[in-house]
């Protein structure tokens, strides 16, 4: 992780402006002191806090919010050692900002700019709460200047510094022109946790008050100046063409500008992937353009990958399974994943189980569809859209345009929703293509069909998990296989595997969690394009594995919880020798797994056809465990109660975390119940939510229980990791409730009698 220069001429530049002080923050330190840019030469009018002159703040947050809550705990940090008066603190995103350092690279200015991972609040934490101490320092340096007095006697406390002694105080606003004089100190500690006044206190989101009375603040909101609409019309086979088109009733409909055919991008190098081949409706609304985008009479070539099935290829990858050719070692942090000898020690186990696992492709289903509006100019590019990752959108442009980066502006705008879909580069790639086509700033929007056709999915896996157990009931030999398609831009092409560990997620089990354990996966090449989908890998792979070790438990006649905890072994850390406060650590999920055990009534008796389920999982440095309650009557599925217990270190706003783990349980029924997207002929047979079902409100658990252990280790993400644990929970309850086991998702019709 990049960490941040923190000296004198870096640390902070004041500004004395427009009647507000501008405390700006240090940028990332991979440039060096003399690359960082004079604050007021950049001209830039947002930085990471703002006094004004009524002492109310503005905080300007790095890292997208799109609804996981950044834009209220990234601020909070910040508040909390500046000692704001945080009722009177709004938040803003800060627009893209970074420059080209001495080595030619770009490097961001002020803070690390974007979401993803469940990382803002770790990252956040070992960079954002020195800005804020040294800048409640500067304030009292100035209120002891003008008092005349020493500063080791003041204190502060809602945006003002106070002078106990003498009864006395001034607000930051009235210290202005004095902070500006000064400077940063290197060696200002941070706050004793214990006098905490805003961090681990619930906080109600900064946005929530726009978002509930409908203000303009999601990216589908956004427009520019003098732009045009565009909704166009790709070409539903991945990696099929264009033949022909006829747009005579199109361009009959009131508002239409002119129609455009998009050529499909290069399918190697940068380009790969991003501009579908398609007709593209330009008008003066969006309406407009839709409705001509429906009267538009395509013929499409289903090109290279025509009679792709995803049921044929789920056939295949099962049955490979039970070949050894074609698996390669999976490679998980630069280390293979094969600790001792699976093979040796499996034929001397006692006893042995085997099962196979499917988890089925899905899309991301966001409750915004994308939209992005791009303005190329001659010598500048402005990109307006909600995102993940801004940078992304100012690399792609210059590579597009050849325009430089510095003249690149990006703005961010909220999400709603985005679960990994928004770090991809498609929608701003078409905005910027049209734009340069039409000279004129163009607002490309996608609809529901468009999103869920042209997604980049969840993978589908297929799992093969074989483990045995020696006379005393230790899992002492485990192996999981994996095999899939993984996108490829040619049927004919070697496929070339990036993060082929995340179809088999080795954060759980780490080394050294199983003495001789096999990690092994295999693919082969197809059109479907993935892409990250809350908790990659995790979430598919937690499915396999804890159903797995539920089967197990109850072969040996083992209690689930018990058979959990004799696999985490003794409290420590994972692998062996490694130590961190963000790795794995056995005793800190063994603790999470105990505590829901025991809030859930975990072994007492339960009414006929209910059953209990238990999972726990360590992904994106956290740890969470469920127990799930259901019913199952006639084939019809209820879920009574879920108890939830969460690890995530220091808790900077237990409201917010909540909310995650209540929204991960929703979203992981709601997936686990119905979701699911085929493909056939290369293209996705689900268009809508008539055919993309949603869970609906009658079936959403009954009852929710989130407990947060206390902790005072660092601070980690909650965005994704209650994600993984919740599908085998829920198959372990159904087994206990019926004695079916489910080994493939979505549910859908398994439990029909």
């Amino acid at each position: 992780m990049a960490q941040m220069v923190l000296d004198r001429r870096s640390t902070l530049k004041l500004m004395l402006a427009a009647g507000g002080l501008t405390l700006a923050y240090p940028r990332i330190a991979l440039a060096s002191d003399e690359e960082t840019p004079n604050y007021q030469q950049d001209g830039m009018t947002l930085p990471l806090v703002r006094i004004n002159s009524d002492n109310s703040a503005v905080i300007f947050c790095p890292n997208p919010d799109m609804g996981q809550g950044t834009s209220t705990g990234i601020p909070m940090m910040i508040a909390e050692e500046l000692d704001l008066d945080w009722a009177t603190v709004t938040v803003e995103d800060l627009p893209l900002k970074r420059h080209r350092a001495s080595d030619e690279r770009m490097r961001f200015t002020y803070a690390i700019q974007g979401s993803g991972g469940s990382g803002s609040i770790r990252r956040g934490w070992g960079q954002l709460p020195k800005y804020g101490a040294q800048g409640r320092d500067m304030f009292v340096r100035a209120a002891a200047k003008v008092w005349g007095v020493p500063a080791e006697g003041l204190e502060t406390r809602d945006s003002r510094v106070i002078d106990p002694a003498f009864g006395k105080n001034l607000r930051y606003a009235d210290l202005l022109e004095v902070v500006s004089t000064l400077r940063p100190r290197d060696d200002v500690p941070l706050k004793v946790r214990r006098d905490y006044r805003l961090i681990g206190k619930p906080q109600i989101a900064k946005a929530a008050p726009a978002i509930v009375t409908g203000k303009p603040i999601f990216g589908i909101d956004q427009e520019m100046d003098g732009m045009l609409h565009a909704v166009i019309a790709r070409c539903p086979h991945f990696f099929g063409t264009l033949k022909s088109f006829d747009a005579s009733a199109a361009r009959k409909v009131a508002g239409v500008r002119d129609i455009i055919e998009v050529k499909q991008s290069e399918r190697e190098g940068p380009m790969a992937w991003l501009l579908v081949s398609g007709v593209a409706v330009i008008a003066d609304s969006f309406w407009a353009a839709k409705k001509a985008r429906d009267l538009l009479e395509i013929e499409w070539d289903s090109g290279d990958f025509a009679g792709y099935s995803s049921a044929e290829m789920e056939a295949e990858n099962l049955a490979a399974l039970d070949d050894d050719e074609g698996f390669e070692v999976v490679n998980f942090d630069d280390r293979d994943r094969r600790e001792g000898n699976f093979h040796e020690a499996f034929d001397g186990t006692v006893l042995r189980h085997d099962a196979k696992y499917v988890v089925r492709r899905v899309a991301h289903a966001l409750m915004e569809p994308h939209s992005a509006i791009a303005d190329v100019r001659e010598n500048e590019v402005f990109i307006h859209y909600p995102c993940q990752s801004p940078a992304r959108a100012q690399n792609l442009a210059h590579e597009m345009t050849g325009i430089k980066h510095e003249n690149i502006h990006v703005t961010v705008a909220r999400s709603g929703g985005a679960f990994g879909r928004r770090f991809e580069s498609d929608y701003p790639a078409e905005a910027i293509y049209l734009s340069q086509k039409l000279g004129r700033p163009v607002k490309v929007t996608w609809t529901r069909e468009d999103e869920l056709t042209q997604c980049r999915y969840r993978a589908a896996n297929n799992y093969r998990m074989t483990g045995g157990l020696d006379g005393d009931g230790k899992l002492v030999a485990f192996r999981q296989r994996q095999s899939s398609d993984y996108a490829s831009t040619r049927p004919d092409r070697d496929v070339v595997v990036e993060w082929g560990y995340e179809d088999l997620m080795g954060w759980h089990f780490e080394a050294g969690i199983v003495e001789n354990h096999l990690m092994e996966h295999r693919f082969t090449a197809g059109p479907v394009p993935r892409g990250p989908w809350r908790a990659p890998g995790s979430v598919n792979s937690a499915f396999a594995q804890f159903s797995f070790l539920d089967e197990l438990a109850h072969k040996a006649g083992v209690d689930p919880l018990e058979f959990h905890l004799r696999v985490l072994g003794e409290p420590r850390f994972l692998p062996e020798g490694h130590k961190g406060p963000m790795g794995m650590h056995t005793g800190r999920m063994a603790a999470c797994l105990k505590v829901a055990a025991e809030k859930a009534g975990w072994g007492t008796e339960l009414p006929d056809g209910h059953g209990r389920g238990i999972a726990g999982y360590f992904s994106h440095n956290s740890f969470v465990a469920h127990v799930i309650e259901v019913s199952v009557d006639d084939g019809f599925l209820t879920v009574e109660r879920v108890v939830s217990v969460a690890d995530c270190g220091l808790v900077i706003n237990p409201l917010g975390v909540k909310a995650q783990i209540e929204g991960a349980i929703h979203d992981g029924l709601s997936v686990a119940l119905a979701q699911e997207i085929t493909v056939e002929d290369a293209a996705v047979g689900q268009t809508n939510f008539d055919s993309y079902e949603m869970a609906r409100i009658d079936r959403a658990p009954k009852k929710i229980e989130i407990h947060l252990m206390e902790s005072d280790e660092h601070p980690t993400g909650m965005g994704e990791p209650a994600m993984p644990p919740f599908a085998p929970a829920l198959a372990n309850a159904i087994f206990a409730a019926t004695g079916k086991r489910i080994r493939r998702l979505p549910i859908a019709d398994q439990l029909a009698s």
